[in-house]
């Protein structure tokens, strides 16, 4: 993404913060083929990734109070645009959608500089908020240990439960519910 149509989406959310419903249709105006085209790469499905488009539009509107203005507001809106995508995933898998016979594609190969981009903001965003969470939270979210799963006992699966509902509530202060 160029570095003006980032700024833009900046001010426009900032805008739009501060009470001025006038930024809504330029926020729309730039935001909106960064969404679709996320979510197209995402779901694979163009009416789908519309779907995606538009729903997290209207959150981000509807969540526009609670948006941290030092923080960057294409991760913000990749975050809840992320979990729209998933959340659009789990209904198909609950609906067991046929997909015309065929699996969704698997994305192989190097990522464009676009999708280096959004991994690059999400891990940071994912770093900034497993830096809020105890050191015994993190603990219990070692995912590289070798523990085997079934190994674990109920207690260390309900701390472990614990940790991640903390890291989940911590993620949707900062970056919005979906």
């Amino acid at each position: 993404m160029d570095p003006e149509r980032r700024k833009a989406i900046q001010d426009a959310t900032v805008r739009l913060a501060d009470g001025d419903r006038t930024a809504m249709p330029a926020l729309v105006n730039y935001l909106w083929p960064v969404l679709h085209s996320f979510a197209e790469r995402g779901l694979h499905d163009p009416q789908a990734a519309e779907d995606v488009a538009q729903e997290v539009l209207f959150r981000i509107s509807s969540r526009i109070a609670e948006f941290d203005q030092s923080r960057d507001a294409v991760s913000w809106a990749f975050g809840i645009a992320s979990f729209e995508i998933l959340t659009q995933r789990k209904r198909r898998q609950r609906r067991r959608e046929d997909h015309g016979g065929a699996e969704l594609p698997e994305i192989t190969g190097v990522p464009s500089t676009e999708d280096a981009a959004i991994q690059a903001e999400i891990r940071v965003a994912l770093t900034e908020a497993l830096g809020q969470l105890s050191e015994d939270d993190l603990a219990q979210l070692d995912f590289d240990d070798a523990r085997h799963p079934s190994a674990a006992t109920p207690a260390m699966r309900k701390r472990r439960q614990r940790a991640l509902d903390r890291l989940r509530i911590i993620w949707r202060r900062i970056y919005g519910e979906s």
